[in-house]
């Protein structure tokens, strides 16, 4: 019974992985434009990435689609963590951070 309660005691807390069945590519339609919204867990949480349906994203193209990945928080009830900063990666973007 001792070393139980020591080998739980070494356990550090962190942030909660999200829900597998949370995750996963979601068609999200804006402007009459359709993009793929996915959202992943991470060992630091979560990433939502977002690409166009038809072709690759824009550098410029940052805002919108930070209102796609609002759009799939909205979706499941929540909203984008608004810490969630975005980089453009080959022609999509990609936020840290997911739904809170």
């Amino acid at each position: 019974m001792m070393s139980m309660g020591l080998l739980t005691a070494c356990v550090a807390p962190g942030p909660a992985p999200m829900p597998l069945a949370a995750s996963g590519p979601v068609a999200i339609s804006q402007d009459g434009l359709g993009y793929l919204v996915d959202l992943q867990p991470t060992m630091a949480g979560a990433q939502i990435i977002v690409a166009a349906d038809q072709g690759a994203m824009a550098m410029d193209q940052g805002l919108i689609a930070k209102r796609a990945a609002g759009a799939l928080c909205e979706s499941r009830g929540s909203r984008l963590d608004g810490r969630a900063l975005g980089r453009f990666v080959a022609g999509s973007w990609v936020f840290d951070g997911g739904c809170v």
